[in-house]
């Protein structure tokens, strides 16, 4: 065992055995380089990645993982809070709402602002027509204006009710500014 220590520290070349650290001879020389190379290898090799815990491409990953796992979980959560207390009506409550601020608007802005799918919308649409609480007339070209009967303005104005009575607004904590940023910001996310 001490002749392999001696030949990993000295030279093994040459007859005077000098240390690798220092060789005199070429050989010795060449082992030594051979051997610092091995060392720097092997160190490499055990050697971790450097951990930057302050690298703004993780910041931006957890970031939008954290974005999408609170909208995942709102997505889930909320109708089940609340439009599930009143099952198929939120869509029309928000359609009447709308045509009761409005007056009245074409199909195609009650699509773009209820956030409905057209089938979906059409479906509402086709409901409250039956009831008698709005009807369709033809607008500028092939537009078609949807209107509130006085009859949908005063189930509106229950449905506002009940909606009221029912639901302590799940949006409450928020200020009107920040209900107003929120539904931007999803409009934007969801073009």
């Amino acid at each position: 065992m001490k002749n392999e220590i001696l030949a990993q520290e000295h030279c093994p070349y040459c007859k005077r055995h000098c240390s690798l650290i220092d060789p005199h001879c070429g050989k010795g020389k060449a082992l030594a380089a051979k051997r610092i190379k091995e060392e720097k290898k092997e160190k490499e090799e055990k050697k971790e990645p450097s951990i930057d815990p302050e690298a703004d491409e993780w910041k931006d990953i957890q970031s939008e993982i954290r974005l999408m796992r609170l909208c995942k979980n709102g997505c889930h959560l909320l109708p089940e809070r609340k439009a599930g207390k009143q099952g198929g009506k939120a869509a029309r409550l928000y359609i009447v709402a709308a045509l009761a601020e409005k007056g009245g608007l074409t199909q195609k802005e009650l699509k773009e602002n209820s956030g409905l799918h057209f089938k979906e919308l059409e479906k509402v649409l086709q409901k409250l027509e039956k009831k008698g609480c709005i009807i369709r007339k033809p607008d500028e070209g092939k537009d078609i204006k949807i209107i509130l009967t006085g009859k949908g303005y005063e189930s509106a104005k229950e449905h506002m009710r009940d909606w009221k009575r029912e639901n302590d607004s799940i949006f409450s904590p928020l200020t009107e500014e920040e209900k107003s940023s929120l539904e931007h910001i999803l409009k934007k996310i969801l073009r």
